[in-house]
């Protein structure tokens, strides 16, 4: 049966891989920060509740529904939220016209800093696959994507918070990579926050 602390050093794994991305690989940042935070989402409900069946139909790579029951269960990530019409109105239609109005829409508004979680929620699945002619595919898209998104730093780093309470030591994954010393200064300044201490 697997356990919270599995997807804890899953996760890091993951983000320890984004932060070495590299420059204009747009999917494959994605990709991985999208598992990172799909793996801290399963570890974090395993948290609290040790029995759940995570490989279940219920969870698969449901990001938003992962983080809609955390906030409910758990009561972190009160600060993320999913609007109901930023797919369809700003995902799959190709570039967005520009006009005046669109600088006073609180939705754009709200979906241009939050688009890198909003293409993680609703295509985690099949994001190594955008791009393509897949059937499931958008025929048109367009998607800001940075290396090392400060974006992220809050996010993890609420939900590693949570799931280092009551915990000893780092996963083993982490406690490999800080030993290890010598980080590029890009990387330091995006972990740092994210593990809540200094290097």
């Amino acid at each position: 049966m697997p356990n919270s602390q599995e997807f804890n050093d899953l996760g890091d794994q993951w983000l320890i891989s984004y932060m070495y991305s590299i420059s204009g690989m747009v999917l494959p940042t994605l990709f991985t920060i999208g598992h990172c935070l799909e793996a801290y989402c399963k570890s974090a409900l395993l948290k609290h509740d040790p029995s759940l069946n995570i490989y279940g139909r219920k969870y698969g790579h449901d990001v938003e529904g992962m983080i809609g029951e955390i906030k409910q269960k758990v009561g972190i990530l009160n600060n993320v939220e999913f609007l109901p019409n930023v797919e369809q109105r700003f995902m799959i239609g190709g570039p967005i016209p520009f006009n005046d109005q669109l600088m006073s829409d609180p939705e754009y508004l709200h979906y241009v800093p939050n688009q890198e979680l909003y293409w993680v929620a609703k295509y985690q699945k099949d994001l190594k696959y955008i791009g393509t002619s897949g059937e499931k595919m958008p025929k048109q898209f367009g998607i800001l994507v940075m290396m090392r998104n400060p974006y992220w730093i809050p996010l993890l780093g609420e939900l590693r918070r949570y799931l280092r309470t009551g915990e000893q030591n780092e996963t083993p994954t982490m406690q490999a990579f800080v030993n290890r010393g010598q980080y590029p200064a890009d990387v330091k300044e995006f972990i740092e926050p994210i593990l809540g201490r200094l290097l």
